[in-house]
């Protein structure tokens, strides 16, 4: 038993070779053509292995996630790289050289990974345009885009969710002044993107398609600041105002909160209960709300969901005590005086106290933004997923 671990502890370890000593023939020596990712994907062709500095290889903005930045387990590939080297069963670094620069075919985990070690040589595999297919008319950047949902939805796992099919087709259309709305395109973008083979379930696929020719104008915007890592660095800066269950030197109490449609319900009355339990207590409230969403329209749906449930439930509330309050006093004035009617103060989401604000994670935000909630007011009708 013991001889048979020890073989297959070796045998593991065979399989990697530190990045130092790495080159071409070790990565050619456990892969063949069959391993190519990218190997159906009629965009690009492969052309070579190769040892790349890492510091050539650029890494694109995520455009096929809408976020810049990483959400993978950068960590778990950082302790892998460090501990035995590259794995020769893993396709190295596809990158496809534009105007001669080298740019990446996703991988920004891997790259991530490998800069923080300082690791300066990595295998890669180089591909180029294919000049002969419909499509091959697209921008470089946008087939990269494409690729790299491909990849995605092609590797057995879940990595390419719908958020990233939506997004990066619109984005794609946007770049090339294609009709989105035309469903024939739109179908054609995402079997590029390889979407039959992450989903043979119609109904996932006409969700995504509807979802894309419903767009509307909204831009693609790319999003930042939407983990919790990067949240809590971020309040965690010794001259950051904000910050998570704390109260600063001034008393004020500071909280962070997420918005997400799928819980704004019990989220708002959460809000709301900070605001009023500080109206109560005679101490000012900060709170810093940020979404979680891989996309602009994920983000601005989650936050505007949620404003507009804090409006209409802190309505609610006000209502409900103002009208059964003026019932009680007027009932009793009645009959001494007849003609006497009280209206209490109006007072709804226009009172509120505190301070509100949303995490800087759209394009063109630079910091944090105050929320005021009248520009939520008078809209009961607004659905902020309409056409999503």
């Amino acid at each position: 038993m013991f001889l048979q671990g020890s073989y297959l502890i070796n045998l593991k370890m065979a399989r990697k070779v530190r990045f130092e000593n790495l080159t071409v023939e070790d990565v050619k020596s456990k892969l063949d053509k069959f391993d190519d990712p990218l190997l159906e994907f009629p965009l690009l062709k492969f052309v070579r292995f190769s040892i790349e500095y890492l510091k050539h290889l650029l890494a694109t903005d995520n455009g096929c996630r809408g976020v810049k930045q990483e959400k993978g387990n950068v960590h778990a590939l950082n302790a892998s790289f460090n501990a035995g080297g590259w794995d020769l069963l893993k396709w190295p670094f596809p990158f496809v050289v534009i105007e001669t620069l080298k740019k990446l075919i996703d991988r920004r985990h891997s790259h991530a990974a490998a800069h923080q070690l300082a690791i300066s040589k990595v295998p890669g595999a180089e591909y180029a345009l294919v000049k002969d297919h419909k499509y091959s008319f697209l921008k470089p950047e946008s087939i990269l885009t494409i690729a790299g949902v491909y990849m995605n939805a092609t590797d057995g796992t879940t990595n390419a969710v719908q958020d990233h099919f939506i997004f990066a087709c619109v984005r794609v259309c946007q770049e090339n002044k294609l009709d989105y709305t035309n469903i024939k395109i739109v179908r054609e973008i995402l079997d590029l993107m390889g979407i039959k083979k992450r989903y043979n379930y119609i109904g996932a696929i006409s969700t995504i398609e509807n979802a894309i020719t419903k767009w509307g104008e909204e831009p693609t915007r790319m999003t930042e600041n939407s983990t919790e890592g990067e949240v809590n660095d971020y309040v965690g800066r010794e001259d950051n105002p904000f910050g998570d269950n704390k109260t600063d030197k001034n008393g004020t109490k500071l909280f962070t909160m997420v918005a997400n449609s799928d819980f704004n319900r019990r989220y708002a009355w959460d809000l709301l209960r900070h605001l009023w339990e500080a109206e109560a207590g005679g101490y000012g409230v900060k709170i810093l709300i940020q979404s979680r969403k891989g996309t602009a329209l994920g983000v601005k749906g989650d936050r505007d969901d949620l404003f507009y449930k804090v409006v209409q439930y802190c309505d609610l509330a006000y209502n409900s005590y103002k009208n059964h309050a003026e019932d009680i006093i007027n009932t009793k004035f009645k009959n001494v005086f007849p003609d006497w009617v009280v209206d209490f103060p109006l007072k709804g989401p226009h009172s509120l106290g505190g301070e509100v604000y949303v995490l800087h994670q759209l394009e063109g935000e630079t910091e944090p933004i105050q929320i005021d909630f009248i520009d939520y007011m008078d809209d009961s009708d607004y659905d902020p997923f309409e056409g999503v």
